[in-house]
């Protein structure tokens, strides 16, 4: 779950016990507590099941891959499924459990994009290896990003 979603919950965990402490009232928890159960539940479900249609777009597009230096990803290769390997050399959004990996290798770098969090914790520094499909990032028109299925680190 995102800091964004926990802090939700908790702003409303404490506005249910400040409310309650006010009133006594025990009807009102009858609706309250179900609300923040939900608060938890609903995201919870929405990025496992986030989670498990990257890991079976990952199983399909293995196959069909191919492995590239980030220097020679092109505007010409937009909707292609690439595999790169490099350093993680910043890491962006994070917190809200979309993070955008900056990945280097002696070529270029390239930001790689994953909409759920990867199953194992990648931070700065880590050797990963990303594979997802080459697009233009969102918030320019010339700079390429990868949409990725997968990010994993690797040895050495």
């Amino acid at each position: 779950m995102s800091i964004l979603a926990w802090l939700a919950f908790f702003i409303c965990a404490a506005a249910v016990a400040l409310h309650y402490a006010s009133t006594g009232d025990p009807h009102f928890l009858l609706y309250a507590v179900p609300g923040l159960i939900m608060l938890l539940v609903i995201p919870m479900t929405l990025a496992w099941m986030s989670r498990r249609s990257f890991e079976q777009a990952h199983e399909q597009s293995v196959a069909k891959v191919r492995a590239c230096k980030i220097g020679k990803i092109s505007a010409a290769m937009i909707g292609e499924a690439v595999r790169i390997s490099g350093e993680v050399r910043k890491i962006s959004f994070g917190w809200l459990n979309r993070p955008h990996f900056h990945i280097e290798d002696a070529t270029a770098q390239m930001r790689v994009i994953m909409f759920t969090a990867p199953e194992n914790k990648v931070v700065i520094g880590d050797k990963v290896e990303a594979i997802g499909v080459v697009m233009k990032y969102p918030l320019t028109k010339t700079r390429l990003a990868i949409s990725a299925v997968s990010v994993k680190r690797i040895e050495g």
